[in-house]
């Protein structure tokens, strides 16, 4: 079934993705005026600068949440619930999982991201993604019943960067909050915690987990799952047929970067491999001018991003004016991403901000990253 426009002289414009930048995109509605606009949205929107709150306990379910109709609805654009399967991108049309087919004359793409995770042991620990959001909300749930029960779960979490951080401190964070106890042990295969960040950073990282009582190991590669716990390879541990080791393990929550969402390879179009749609500097997809891509899912062909939510916002503004030149018939301008972009940490009671080689931690930097969350999701 084909799902046509009403005024079919006017160009569509289809966006696929309720992502960060799609959102933003919709308050510059007015520079692609001319175009009728349709969002296929997934189903409701999480903000991923909120998850760390919502695991730790600080946020209720609806606070990180955005509804895409509304916001599509007071724009003057046309939601549609529903999941891309397809591209045709000759017939410019896009099939949706229940078989609906939506032509376009521009479309874009924001599809987010996925997080590794390795499939669980049975008999073995629970294992936990950090994406999509519901998994951590899902977390969350089942310790706050094991803290009601009086017990003291084992939490290893894997990954030493900024969401494996995060994620440690609001575990903590939610076991003091409901009144429980857990053992908590952070792990990254790397020598150091935020691999790139100023040493003195991570020297106040460290002082600050050690007195939130979370253990942390370096050059340890988990491998797999195994009954009551991990198994790993320690960097400092010959090889041989003992080198595989052991670690006690209720959950296991693997936070270990972000991937593109799986499908990509069904839409037919250029693909960098483990970083997602290949995007020229214009966000356009090469040799598909009218295809563009932006966010979680998109790869610059030239140069490699972090998956920072601040960028969506610049990359929204580009990707309006882009979608507004193709539609008047004039030359796009290049997305440039910002030489310093601030990353900063919820740790639960304080924040960790970095930009370059700066950085400042405590009260001040949480608060300012709470406010730049609000910001997030009131797009207006």
């Amino acid at each position: 079934m084909t799902i046509a426009s009403p005024r079919a002289e006017r160009p569509r414009l289809l966006l696929v993705g309720a992502g960060h930048v799609h959102l933003q995109l919709l308050c510059h509605r007015r520079r692609f005026a001319a175009a009728e606009v349709t969002l296929v949205d997934p189903g409701g929107f999480w903000h991923a600068g909120s998850a760390a709150g919502l695991l730790g306990g600080r946020h209720a379910a609806s606070e990180g949440r955005l509804d895409p109709v509304r916001l599509a609805t007071r724009h003057g654009v046309t939601p549609i619930r529903g999941r891309l399967a397809s591209l045709d991108p000759e017939a410019r049309r896009a099939r949706l999982e229940d078989g609906r087919t939506l032509p376009f004359s521009l479309l874009s793409l924001n599809l987010g991201s996925a997080s590794h995770c390795p499939p669980p042991s049975s008999p073995g620990p629970r294992v936990w993604a950090i994406k999509p959001v519901a998994r951590l909300l899902a977390l969350r749930h089942c310790l706050e019943r094991a803290f009601a029960r009086g017990l003291t779960p084992r939490i290893v979490v894997v990954g030493g960067g900024a969401s494996g951080v995060e994620i440690a401190c609001q575990l903590r964070e939610l076991a003091r909050r409901r009144g429980g106890h857990a053992e908590i042990l952070l792990v990254t295969r790397d020598d150091r915690l935020l691999e790139g960040a100023p040493a003195g950073a991570v020297r106040w990282l460290m002082c600050y987990l050690a007195r939130q009582e979370i253990a942390v190991r370096i050059g340890v590669n988990v491998t797999g799952h195994a009954p009551g716990g991990v198994t790993f390879t320690a960097a400092d541990h010959g090889w041989g047929e003992d080198s595989l080791q052991w670690l006690a393990a209720d959950h296991v929550v693997h936070a270990t970067g972000l991937a593109p969402p799986e499908g990509l390879e069904r839409l037919g179009l250029p693909l960098i491999p483990g970083r997602g749609l290949a995007v020229e500097e214009t966000l356009q997809s090469p040799g598909s001018p009218d295809i563009f891509a932006a966010g979680d899912c998109a790869a610059l062909m030239h140069r490699v991003l972090p998956k920072l939510i601040l960028h969506d916002r610049h990359q929204a503004a580009v990707l309006a004016d882009n979608l507004g030149a193709r539609l008047a018939g004039e030359p796009p301008r290049p997305y440039v991403p910002r030489r310093l972009a601030v990353t900063i940490l919820d740790l639960g009671s304080q924040g960790l901000a970095i930009r370059g080689r700066h950085w400042w931690g405590g009260r001040l930097a949480l608060a300012w990253k709470r406010r730049l969350d609000r910001s997030l999701l009131d797009p207006d």
